[in-house]
């Protein structure tokens, strides 16, 4: 999803566009946003809390298909990385700690759905699982809403400097070009 796309979305339905990709993919949309920010056309507050939310959600989604859809997730887990041996790996973790394997879950991309569902199907309390990753949600929403940010502005330093390198250069070659006409006029002219 490129910038400009959820830029126009935004403008023509309002922030409520964003929900549905933060709960899909909140941490790109995250630092997208941050961009968006830098350029004006988002307010830092509004996309956060979209983002927080969405991410909070998703986590749920996670954490209510390992509770309730055990089934499920041995017969078609498989076609979305949720395989028996991850599961079974996953659940060793959550019984010896449950906040860290949550966290675990949380920042570690590539166990991240496997974790949250294995939260679920061994009924950690949910209280519990959500406040944990509201509290990870939101520092780590936060860390890339700003990283977004300093790219932004990052982006728009070198346009500027983009800018003043291509007047600096032009100015040079037509002088360049200038002398060496003049020089080429000077020895005997121009063939």
């Amino acid at each position: 999803m490129s910038p400009e796309y959820l830029s126009h979305l935004v403008s023509v339905y309002g922030y409520i566009v964003i929900f549905p990709f933060a709960i899909i993919e909140g941490p790109i949309l995250t630092v997208i946003g941050g961009f968006l920010v830098s350029l004006g056309l988002l307010n830092p507050v509004l996309i956060y809390i979209v983002v927080l939310a969405g991410d909070v959600v998703g986590d749920s989604v996670c954490y209510a298909i390992g509770r309730w859809g055990r089934p499920l997730t041995h017969s078609y887990g498989r076609y979305i990385g949720l395989t028996p041996e991850r599961l079974a790996s996953a659940q060793t973790f959550f019984h010896e700690n449950h906040q860290k394997a949550v966290i675990a879950s949380k920042l570690i991309h590539g166990i991240g759905w496997t974790g949250l569902v294995a939260a679920g199907s061994l009924h950690v309390p949910y209280w519990r699982f959500v406040r944990t990753c509201l509290f990870i949600s939101a520092a780590q929403s936060f860390a890339l809403l700003i990283i977004g940010i300093l790219f932004g502005h990052a982006y728009l330093l070198i346009g500027q400097y983009l800018s003043y390198f291509a007047a600096v250069v032009s100015v040079v070659a037509l002088t360049a070009g200038l002398l060496y006409g003049l020089y080429r006029l000077k020895k005997g002219g121009v063939k």
